[in-house]
């Protein structure tokens, strides 16, 4: 899942890269990372992208390091679903198994 999101990451920042630098088109980087979205507008009573620069600068170094947070707790999400699901097998019942 984590390498999914980061795909659709790389098509969302085309698609902003390419179009003109209006009021709406950063609205998918926005949906894309909604929680830090979120966090940083409602909570936290900032302006979108929060960070100083020009435009695609300061976008960029909103909208990658939080896609890499958003896919690193997508990483930790589904391991521990995974670990939930199906619990360490114990190496006496590994060993077993080989024989």
């Amino acid at each position: 899942m984590p390498a999914l999101y980061i795909a659709g990451a790389m098509v969302i920042w085309l698609a902003f890269y390419r179009t003109n630098p209006d009021g709406l088109a950063n609205i998918w980087i926005a949906i894309y990372t909604f929680p830090f979205f979120i966090i940083g507008t409602f909570l936290l009573g900032g302006e979108f992208p929060y960070v100083p620069g020009r435009y695609y600068e300061a976008h960029a170094l909103y909208f990658w390091p939080s896609v890499a947070l958003l896919a690193l707790a997508l990483f930790f999400i589904f391991h521990a679903l995974q670990k939930i699901v199906q619990p360490a097998v114990p190496v006496d019942a590994q060993k077993a198994a080989r024989h």
